[in-house]
C-alpha cells in the first residue's frame, strides 16, 4: 500500500472520532503549527504534489484533531486519489459540525457527483453556491446534472429563528401542538403500501385524486395517522397537504420511513452504502419541507416536491426489518461495546455495535433537519420480534437446530444463513434523548400474528384471549 494511503487511514479514523462528538462540544484552539501545516498542504496540493499535501494535512490533523480545515484538505486529497468514499465521509463530518463551511460543501458536491448520487450532489451544490456564489466549478457540475438547478422547488421554506418542535414524546405517549401548549395524541394509524392490484409495488399511483380518495376513507374509519415506508410521488404529498388544509381540526399526521437494503457483507459502516442511506434521509427531510427535486430512477419515485408537510409529520422511522444474521455479523465485527454520545441521542453506556449504529443514524437525520430547517420531531428505527430483546423458550437458535438435525439424522445445510429469531436483539431502551432533544425518542416494532414461530407456540402467549377468541 502506498505510504500516502497509510497516512489517510489515520485521518479517516480521526474523522470517525470527530463524527461521534456532539457538534456543540467545546474544543481547545488549534496551535499555530496546525494552521501552518494546513497552508503548506494547500501549497503542495496546488502544485500537484498530492502525497506531500496528504502529509501536511495529516500533520495538521494530528496537531489538532478537531481541525476541520485539515479534514477538508484530506477530503480533496482523497478525491484526487480516487478514494471517493473516504472523501465523502470526511466532507460529511465537516458539514455536520460546521454547516457554513463552503469548501466542504463544494467537496461534497464533487464526491456525490463522482458516486453517481445526483440528488445529493444537487443538494450539496446548492448549499455550496449559497456560501460561494461565484464558484464556477460547482456551478458547472450542477449545470451538467440539471440545467435548471438554480430554479427552486416551489421556494425554500423559511427557517424559524428558534428550534421548532412539530411533535414530541412525553412519558409513554405522543403529544402534538395545541395552541400555545401540547395535547396528548393517541395514534390510530394505517400503514400504506400504495401499489394497486395488478401493479408492481414501485408502480405508484401518479394522480393526487387517488390519494385524496384514500384519505377520505381513512378519516372515515377514524384514522389520524398514515405511515409510509419509502418516498412516494409528489402527488401523494400534495394530496395530503391539501386534505389537511381542508380539515384543520382533524388532520392526518404522517410517519415517514427511510428505506434501504442490507449493506454489503453486513457491514453497516460500509462507506458507500452508508452514504447512500444518509442521502435518502436528506431527501426525505427535504421533500417533507417542500424543498426537493429528485431525479426519477427505476423502482423509485421522483419529481419536484413542493408541498411543505412538515407541520403534520409526527415522526420518522428509519431503516427496515433487519435480518438477524446481518446484525449478528456486524456486532461480531466490533466485539468491544462502546457508548454513543450524539447531539440529540445517546446510549445508556456501552452497547453492542448495531445498537450504537442505529442511534447514530437517527441522530444524523435529526441533526440534518435541525441544521437546515431548525425543526425537530421524534424518531425511531424499524424493529420486529425477530430482533426484540426478549427471550422466547420456544424459539430455537442455530446451534439447537444443528443439534436436533444430528440427533434425528438430518443433513446439515452447508453454510446456512440462519434466521436465529432469539439469538440477538436490538433494544431501543439502550437509547435516550439528550438534554438538547426536546422531541424525544420511541420504539417501533413490526408485529405479525404468525411470525416468528414463538408468536404461535409460546405457551404463555397462547393463553391470551379477546372477545374475538384466541389472540396470541
Amino acid at each position: 500500500m502506498p505510504s500516502n494511503l497509510h497516512l489517510l487511514t489515520g485521518a479517516c479514523a480521526t474523522a470517525l472520532l470527530l463524527a461521534l462528538l456532539p457538534p456543540e462540544s467545546a474544543a481547545p484552539p488549534c496551535p499555530p503549527e496546525a494552521a501552518a501545516a494546513v497552508a503548506a498542504g494547500w501549497r503542495a496540493y496546488r502544485a500537484d504534489s498530492i502525497s506531500a499535501a496528504a502529509r501536511h494535512f495529516l500533520r495538521a490533523d494530528q496537531l489538532c484533531r478537531n481541525n476541520l480545515d485539515a479534514m477538508v484538505g484530506l477530503g480533496y486529497v482523497a478525491l484526487r486519489q480516487d478514494r471517493v468514499g473516504s472523501a465523502d465521509s470526511l466532507f460529511r463530518v465537516v458539514v455536520q459540525h460546521d454547516s457554513l463551511n463552503g469548501d466542504a460543501w463544494d467537496g461534497l458536491t464533487l464526491s456525490n457527483w463522482r458516486r453517481g448520487d445526483q440528488t445529493a450532489a444537487l443538494g450539496a451544490g446548492r448549499h455550496a453556491i449559497r456560501l460561494h456564489p461565484d464558484n464556477a466549478a460547482t456551478r458547472s457540475v450542477l449545470s451538467q446534472i440539471d440545467p435548471d438547478w438554480d430554479r427552486t422547488a416551489g421556494g425554500r421554506p423559511s427557517r424559524p429563528e428558534a428550534l421548532r418542535v412539530d411533535a414530541r414524546t412525553q412519558g409513554n405517549a405522543f403529544q402534538v401542538p395545541a395552541g400555545t401548549g401540547w395535547r396528548g395524541f393517541y395514534v390510530n394509524g394505517v400503514n400504506m403500501g400504495v401499489a394497486l392490484p395488478g401493479k408492481f409495488p414501485s408502480e405508484f399511483p401518479p394522480d393526487s385524486a387517488t390519494y385524496a380518495g384514500w384519505f377520505d376513507l381513512l378519516s372515515g374509519m377514524h384514522a389520524n395517522t398514515v405511515r409510509v415506508y419509502t418516498i412516494l410521488p409528489p402527488s401523494f404529498y400534495r394530496a395530503l397537504r391539501g386534505w389537511n388544509q381542508a380539515h384543520p381540526d382533524a388532520p392526518l399526521w404522517l410517519v415517514h420511513g427511510v428505506w434501504t437494503e442490507l449493506p454489503p457483507d453486513h457491514n453497516f459502516n460500509d462507506s458507500i452504502w452508508k452514504a447512500d442511506f444518509r442521502a435518502e434521509m436528506r431527501r426525505v427531510v427535504d421533500l417533507l419541507h417542500g424543498n426537493a427535486n429528485i431525479p426519477k430512477r427505476p423502482g423509485h419515485a421522483g419529481g419536484r416536491y413542493d408541498a411543505d408537510l412538515s407541520r403534520w409529520v409526527l415522526a420518522y422511522i428509519i431503516g427496515r426489518e433487519w435480518e438477524p444474521y446481518a446484525v449478528k455479523d456486524f456486532d461480531q465485527r466490533t466485539p468491544s461495546p462502546a457508548p454513543y454520545h450524539g447531539r440529540f441521542l445517546e446510549t445508556t453506556g456501552a452497547v453492542p455495535a448495531a445498537d450504537a449504529w442505529m442511534a447514530e443514524q437517527c441522530d444524523y437525520l435529526l441533526g440534518y433537519e435541525a441544521n437546515i430547517y431548525n425543526t425537530i420531531r421524534p424518531i425511531a428505527y424499524t424493529n420486529w420480534p425477530t430482533l426484540d430483546p426478549l427471550t422466547h423458550v420456544t424459539e430455537a437458535n442455530g446451534d439447537e437446530e444443528s443439534a436436533w438435525r444430528r440427533k434425528v439424522g438430518r443433513v446439515l445445510p452447508r453454510d446456512p444463513i440462519e434466521y436465529e429469531n432469539d439469538a440477538i436483539g436490538l433494544d431501543a431502551m439502550r437509547v435516550r434523548a439528550t438534554p438538547g432533544n426536546p422531541a424525544g425518542w420511541f420504539a417501533s416494532y413490526h408485529a405479525y400474528p404468525y411470525y416468528p414461530d414463538f408468536l404461535l407456540y409460546d405457551p404463555v402467549y397462547d393463553t391470551a384471549r379477546s372477545s374475538e377468541g384466541r389472540s396470541n
